[in-house]
């Protein structure tokens, strides 16, 4: 889709790790995503959805002195807001970052599994929130997802089994 911007991500801890991007000119403007960028990962697509992997006392427990400061007015701000957005992460089986980042981008992530279907990376597609109709946004989702399940399979995941759970 012209003007998005695509990333793959590595989780560190409550942070997550660019390694790799294809920013677009539109959401350039906004922000530029690059190699080695570290960001939280409660308030990233792609973190939200490895962190959508983690028991509740395991996201507890990663923010035991509390989540990072907001980057933006939108940014998830009480453990508690984060956990219900796991748990719709989970439901949805891709995580959505409206506006936590940067004001004015939505992205859209979802994980890519190894053979112990546990996430090893993410990939999203961040453009900007107010082009955005709803035909496109499914567009871009099962695009994200059919781009993660691709990657899933590469890595050894069983695709039927993490249907399941």
């Amino acid at each position: 889709m012209p003007g998005a911007t695509i990333t793959l991500t590595v989780l560190d801890g409550g942070e997550v790790v660019y390694i790799a991007a294809r920013n677009s000119e539109v959401s350039h403007s906004l922000i530029d995503f690059r190699a080695g960028m570290r960001l939280p990962a409660a308030f990233t697509a792609t973190g939200k959805s490895f962190l959508s992997f983690m028991s509740e006392f395991e996201v507890k427990r990663l923010y035991l002195d509390g989540l990072p400061l907001p980057r933006t007015p939108y940014s998830v701000q009480s453990i508690d807001v984060l956990l219900k957005q796991l748990h719709e992460t989970r439901q949805r089986g891709y995580s959505i970052d409206n506006q936590e980042v940067a004001e004015g981008i939505i992205c859209f992530g979802a994980s890519v599994l190894d053979s112990r279907n546990m996430p090893i990376a993410g990939v999203a597609v961040s453009l900007l929130a107010e082009e955005v109709t709803k035909n496109e946004r499914e567009e871009i989702i099962a695009n994200i997802r059919r781009i993660a399940t691709r990657l899933s399979a590469r890595m050894g995941a069983d695709l039927d089994r993490a249907r399941l759970s």
